[in-house]
């Protein structure tokens, strides 16, 4: 049988309560199919869920969060529906569904919703699903979920979920995709503005990467440097000769760079593969130090983070640690998901498996 979707499921329509023994899940453009086996959900009709919609992500079209709610519908006893408005505080608004006794909740929107609402649902044994109808989607992106509407609501019938990793910045802060420290914290807002249409902003861009130089950090890991070290790039591909500077049994080390990447998952941003290799839930940080940017590698950088052109040719350093504290001798900005959060010093760490959300199983 298969659904309009594309879920192909063996034998009849299951009974209630019970589960197909295999199926196959779509991901990405849904032309891909990932099988999954043996798992135990509750069944979807006794459970309890939250919609959060937000009219304001992505394209305009109202079709597809229509199609959503009448899905919802079907699959559950209980459907709280909530439209994202100016002023309401979707982290507040989420806890308290939660402190209510809501099962599941959906965002239907951009990566932005998913950030606040993701972040009133870390360690509490909640699920969340994520209909990607934002711009970019990283989140989603990272979870290899299905874009097409009725494909993501029939993994959400289904109710298979992982366990992914948070990150965390000064025991406040949240992050479910990247951090950074150091002119990407202060570029990220301006490729925002840009990517808005604001194009006056590309001028304050191009000052401060005219002006910006190279400052001296000081990285301190759970390990020693020797053990965090992972391997570093020049261009797109990775040197095979290890820094010797790196071959040392101190926790401690001290760069000049223009940034720091702190990955939880590999995007962030305009889809920016801003650490490569990131896996959402093996309990470590990938964390990229970028180094020796010229101004056009800048602009290029800024370019990437405003549209999304993945154009130059990165020069960085891979660490991976659990736990990250960064401090400079001049203040450095700080951001988190693209949200400013103030200035070194700084202290990340990863929070393993907090975060429980609707996805295709592995790949057997």
């Amino acid at each position: 049988m298969k659904t309009s979707a594309g879920l192909r499921r063996s034998g009849g329509p299951p009974a209630p309560g019970n589960r197909p023994a295999i199926a196959f899940i779509p991901v990405s453009d849904g032309t891909l199919y990932k099988p999954y086996t043996g798992f135990e959900m509750e069944p979807a009709h006794d459970r309890k869920i939250a919609l959060i919609q937000n009219p304001a992500s992505g394209a305009q079209d109202s079709e597809p969060r229509k199609r959503v709610r009448e899905r919802l519908e079907r699959i559950c006893n209980s459907l709280t529906e909530i439209t994202v408005e100016p002023g309401l505080n979707i982290a507040e608004r989420t806890a308290k569904l939660v402190r209510d006794g809501i099962d599941l909740v959906v965002v239907a929107a951009g990566d932005s919703t998913v950030h606040e609402a993701a972040s009133s649902l870390v360690r509490t044994g909640k699920s969340l699903a994520i209909v990607p109808l934002g711009t970019f989607n990283n989140l989603a992106l990272s979870l290899d979920l299905p874009r097409e509407v009725n494909a993501i609501c029939d993994l959400i019938e289904v109710g298979h979920t992982r366990e992914i990793d948070v990150g965390i910045a000064d025991e406040h802060h949240h992050f479910f995709e990247a951090a950074g420290v150091g002119v990407d914290a202060e570029l990220f807002p301006i490729g925002e503005e840009v990517k808005s249409g604001r194009l006056g902003s590309i001028v304050r861009a191009i000052r401060l990467a005219v002006h910006y130089r190279q400052k001296s950090i000081e990285l301190e890991f759970d390990r020693p440097v020797l053990e965090a070290y992972h391997c570093s790039f020049r261009g797109q591909a990775p040197l095979r000769r290890r820094r010797r500077r790196f071959q040392r049994s101190r926790r401690r080390i001290k760069l000049r760079c223009s940034f720091v990447a702190i990955g939880n998952g590999p995007y962030y941003g305009s889809n920016f593969n801003v650490c490569p290799g990131a896996v959402l839930d093996d309990g470590l940080f990938s964390i990229g130090v970028y180094r020796d940017f010229s101004k056009l590698e800048l602009m290029r950088h800024l370019w990437s983070i405003s549209r999304g052109q993945r154009l130059y040719n990165p020069k960085m350093e891979m660490f991976e640690s659990k736990t990250l504290r960064v401090s400079s001798p001049n203040r450095m900005c700080v951001h988190v998901d693209g949200r400013p959060i103030g200035t070194t010093p700084v202290r990340f760490r990863i929070l393993a498996k907090a975060l429980k959300v609707v996805a295709p199983a592995e790949v057997f």
